[in-house]
């Protein structure tokens, strides 16, 4: 007597079929496809894990071409996850996260964080960043002339990161990049190739360079500059508009004098907030103010706001902000320790 198959049955029997006929023939499958070609090789080589379809991903890296290779087949939302080691070359990309799905690369363990080094304080650089929407965080990095470089990126962040013993600038927002944020981070011992060109942050460009000088509506906030920033610890330049300065720290021992850094910010550019911070000069001799504003261009160094700021700038006659011809500021609630010059030029007190 036959069993009778019921339509239950019928589509048990069917998946069973097709689970044994998937087994018997996977393994010439996979091997119709070489893990070391095309796209797959790029992924192997990243380290980069597909967690599900559609997923988001995660890339894994120990080694300078894992590193290289993650940056430059990256793709929106992924994560590049360095471990604890030092990672030595010039590293970039030009790939575009999304807002919705940003790029991140970020030392695996934040205590143990990892190093970028370029290959000389002389030349180069650690990072350099041409596409929007990533994420640079609990990394550091050194050895190179410049720290990290964003060139016409927006809304890229920089968190918890530590940049020293760079030849010139710490961090460059240059290129007609917008909306970036540093944030949460140390800089010191920059300048060590050229003391007048070591900026801790650099806003923009100088006139006459080739570079697309609008950079706008930067963020610079709870970050820690010195000792032995060399120039001016955040030089604002002429064309940019908007920058934000709050809750930073800076020590200035070893700012240098030469090429005229001889302030903790210098302003050429219009609207910037410089709020909230704390400045020492701790007797440096060459520091002349802790603020100054100078115009470059006609129309640029005006409309800055100064407030809440505290400045210790022991014995000497350094003015809390140097407005000189052409430029304005605003200012109101900024401490000076011990008290004495307060404000030269262009400053209107609210």
């Amino acid at each position: 007597m036959k069993t009778r198959l019921t339509p239950q049955r019928l589509l048990r029997k069917s998946l069973l079929s097709v689970a044994l006929l998937g087994a018997a023939f996977a393994p010439a499958m996979y091997a119709a496809v070489p893990l070391d070609s095309g796209a797959l090789a790029d992924q192997a080589a990243a380290g980069i894990e597909e967690q599900a379809a559609g997923s988001l991903r995660t890339v894994s890296c120990s080694s300078v071409s894992c590193l290289q290779n993650a940056l430059k087949n990256a793709l929106p939302g992924d994560r590049i996850l360095l471990a604890p080691g030092t990672y030595k070359g010039t590293f970039s990309s030009a790939v575009n996260g999304t807002k919705a799905n940003p790029i991140t690369i970020e030392s695996r363990d934040p205590a143990n964080q990892a190093l970028l080094s370029g290959t000389s304080a002389g030349g180069g650089y650690c990072l350099k960043i041409t596409g929007d929407n990533w994420v640079i965080k609990n990394l550091k990095f050194t050895n190179a002339q410049k720290g990290i470089i964003l060139d016409n990126s927006n809304d890229t962040l920089i968190s918890g990161v530590e940049v020293y013993g760079i030849g010139y600038e710490g961090v460059h927002f240059r290129d007609g990049s917008s909306r970036g944020i540093l944030e949460n981070s140390y800089i010191h011992d920059t300048g060590t190739v050229n003391k007048g060109f070591g900026e801790g942050v650099y806003v923009g460009s100088a006139e006459g360079a080739s570079y697309n000088q609008t950079v706008n509506d930067t963020i610079i906030r709870g970050v820690r500059i010195g000792p032995n920033v060399t120039a001016e610890h955040i030089d604002i330049k002429e064309r940019t508009s908007g920058t934000l300065v709050e809750n930073c720290i800076f020590n200035g021992t070893g700012i240098s004098g030469e090429n005229y850094a001889d302030s903790f910010i210098d302003v050429k550019g219009n609207n910037a907030v410089i709020r909230n911070n704390t400045g020492w000069r701790n007797g440096n001799t060459v520091i002349t103010d802790a603020f100054q504003l100078h115009q470059i261009v006609a129309g640029w160094g005006v409309n800055n706001d100064f407030s809440g700021n505290t400045v210790n700038l022991d014995q000497s006659s350094a003015y809390v902000i140097n407005a000189s011809q052409g430029t304005e500021a605003k200012a109101h609630d900024n401490v000076r320790n011990p008290a004495g010059n307060m404000y030269k030029g262009n400053v209107t007190i609210y």
